[in-house]
């Protein structure tokens, strides 16, 4: 058992136990983050431990998650926790049918019907959506504060509540279990339709129609045995009535109800022919808690008193084993009642008979917002018939009075009819097509159709930003007035990252930015003599950046300076040379050469590149000029005296160096 202010997945504080069942304990919460209270169901720890459980469970209550009625507990979250899992749902203050039925017996007719057909209001719109409850027993329909029946557990019982082994868990769901459950066979709607002729049978008699000392022996009489008439254990009850619950119980799915629709008007009819309450039993359901057929209602106050009970909160503790003394002697009081109020309903007629006049006029009471039977109960007890009409409404909810004639207050002769309109809830229709449309267009036109809405932003090349690309249904499905349409509005194309071409040639970048759905900006030259012309300098987004399909980056490429002619400067002195060539926008660089020629010393021999070419400016051109030769060394030679002579030498001044005046 978990402590109060406990703190389940960091979001919802437990506050008290609400009961326990087969499958999980229940617990009162605060959602933290919300702000409100909800029920958590916390599975049983041996469960979790089973994946394939775990998976249905799961599964299951996502489908249950999707159900939006006013007679379904609503799931609001699901999660794991402590090595377990939970779902955290609607918190409805109120008691169940089982705990109703266990305490007061059986139900007066009119009201069984009335609390049985939103049960099957329930069922229908689940059946529409694909999702069968497989578990429908009193114990899962709660009764609110207002008398609206409340029916919980939706989708999830799938998870593993027919295994037969657990006798302990399902003896509860053996009584409720279809002939095709009970065999291991595939389940329908119709399935539900049977739990639901079962639940049927015991507000109106008090018992179940099968009892064992089992689950295996109730499945086995589920599977074989004919129920009673509920009329041989309650004699007030009409043989019509018999046949409605009888054909509910068929052990052929084919031979039951077809829908919920079916046995919705089949029951509706029979409510038309039953006779009017005594006062005592007129509002049965008024106060929100249907009374005992043959007991007298509650003392003022008795509804919030009864919350209070063991069993309180809508969350009951699975139901004892069974009770056949006490239903016994709960029988046999309630055929004593039975006879006591035939007796005075006949005294109270005959009474009426002597004193009142045909021609007598009451005053028509105010119906409007009050549920279909309370109304007809109220109606009854002035002495006027109702003509009920259903209809959708948008607004108002299943089962409620929309409007009423003659108008409330007026005067109407006793047995007149009044017309009421009931709400069979909000409409369903084919979805309005918005795509296209810009989200406050579309918002106003879902808005007028009765929908709700919320957004969603989605990247697209195709619909403009700001505008929708589809909903959520989508346009053409069946949805109920009253949903939240999600609008998938465009933000426009998605963002791209820019590619890094700095470096590459710009027909390269070109390519690469194509390739990544950008297209080329503005190219901007620039001149350089350290890159290769055509070279990407500079790119603007920079590399990395994101940006929406279909911009344009902007590139620096690099450019060769501008090329001039090379002048002519041999034989000029090397200074004016040197001028020349700075002059024309080139860098000079001189490389001296001997010379034995005193003219060429100091003159340009020679240049490179040579004079008519075209070079960039700043481009360097060599010159070669001329520079005086070092002067020459003289080696002494010895001569051989010749044997007959001597020789007189003669030696030769050396040449004059290069550019001497010698």
């Amino acid at each position: 058992m978990i402590e109060p202010e406990t703190l389940i997945d960091g979001r919802y504080r437990v506050i008290s136990r609400l009961g326990s069942g087969g499958m999980a304990d229940v617990y009162l919460a605060h959602d933290t983050l919300l702000g409100r209270e909800v029920a958590v169901k916390l599975l049983h720890h041996h469960f979790a431990e089973d994946q394939e459980f775990v998976e249905r469970f799961r599964r299951e209550a996502s489908s249950a998650a999707g159900l939006s009625h006013p007679n379904i507990v609503a799931i609001f979250d699901r999660g794991e926790w402590n090595g377990t899992y939970y779902i955290a749902m609607e918190y409805v203050a109120g008691r169940s049918l089982k705990t109703i039925v266990r305490e007061q017996g059986a139900l007066d007719p009119a009201a069984a019907i009335e609390v049985v057909v939103q049960i099957l209001r329930a069922a229908r719109f689940a059946h529409r959506r694909g999702v069968i409850h497989r578990d429908l027993k009193p114990h899962n329909v709660i009764l609110d504060e207002e008398g609206r029946a409340r029916v919980t557990d939706f989708g999830i019982a799938r998870a593993g509540a027919s295994d037969m082994t657990l006798t302990g868990s399902i003896m509860g769901t053996a009584q409720y279990l279809s002939p095709e459950q009970a065999q291991g066979l595939a389940v329908s709607a119709s399935s539900d339709l049977y739990s639901i002729g079962v639940i049927l049978y015991e507000l109106l008699t008090g018992v179940v129609p099968f009892e064992g000392e089992t689950a295996v022996a109730i499945a086995f009489k589920q599977v074989s045995a004919e129920p009673y008439p509920p009329s041989a254990v309650n004699p007030a009850l009409p043989a019509s009535l018999d046949a409605v619950v009888l054909r509910a119980l068929a052990k052929d799915p084919a031979e039951r109800y077809a829908s919920a629709d079916e046995l919705i008007a089949a029951l509706e009819a029979e409510r038309r022919t039953l006779p009017a309450l005594s006062g005592a039993t007129a509002a049965t359901v008024a106060d929100g808690y249907p009374r005992h057929a043959h007991t007298p209602p509650p003392a003022a106050g008795a509804g919030s008193l009864l919350l209070a009970q063991p069993g309180g909160g809508g969350y009951p503790q699975e139901p004892p084993g069974p009770e056949q003394p006490a239903r016994s002697g709960r029988r046999r009081r309630a055929l004593l009642w039975t006879l006591a109020i035939l007796l005075l309903a006949g005294a109270a007629v005959a009474a009426l008979l002597l004193t009142s006049s045909p021609n007598e006029s009451v005053l028509v009471p105010s119906l409007t917002g009050q549920s279909e039977a309370a109304a007809i109960a109220a109606l009854r007890a002035a002495d006027l018939n109702a003509v009920p009409a259903h209809a959708p409404n948008p607004t108002i909810p299943a089962g409620d009075v929309v409007s009423q004639s003659p108008a409330a207050g007026s005067a109407a002769k006793k047995g007149a009819s009044v017309s009421i309109v009931v709400s069979s809830g909000p409409a369903s229709a084919p979805l309005i097509n918005v795509v296209g449309k810009g989200v406050a267009e579309a918002e106003d036109a879902l808005h007028k159709a009765h929908y709700k809405t919320k957004s969603r932003a989605e990247a697209s090349r195709t619909v403009e930003a700001g505008h929708v690309i589809g909903t959520e249904p989508a346009a053409g499905e069946e949805v109920k007035q009253g949903r939240v349409i999600t609008l998938i509005v465009s933000s426009g194309p998605a963002p791209v990252r820019v590619p890094d071409v700095v470096g590459e040639s710009q027909e390269a970048a070109e390519a690469a930015l194509k390739s990544a759905e950008l297209t080329l900006g503005t190219v901007r030259p620039r001149v350089t003599g350290t890159r290769s012309p055509g070279t990407v300098l500079l790119q603007s987004p920079a590399a990395g950046g994101s940006v929406h399909v279909g911009e344009a980056v902007d590139l620096t490429v690099a450019k060769a300076p501008k090329e001039v002619e090379v002048p002519e400067v041999v034989g000029a002195a090397e200074a004016a040379a040197a001028t020349h060539l700075k002059a024309a926008g080139f860098k000079v660089r001189k490389e001296p050469r001997s010379t034995s020629e005193a003219s060429q010393v100091g003159t340009v021999l020679e240049q490179s590149p040579a004079a008519g070419s075209h070079e960039r400016k700043g481009a360097t051109v060599t010159i070669v000029v001329g520079a005086s030769a070092p002067p020459a060394t003289s080696t002494p030679t010895s001569s051989t005296p010749s044997t007959t002579s001597s020789t007189t030498t003669s030696t030769t001044p050396p040449a004059a160096a290069p550019g001497s005046n010698e």
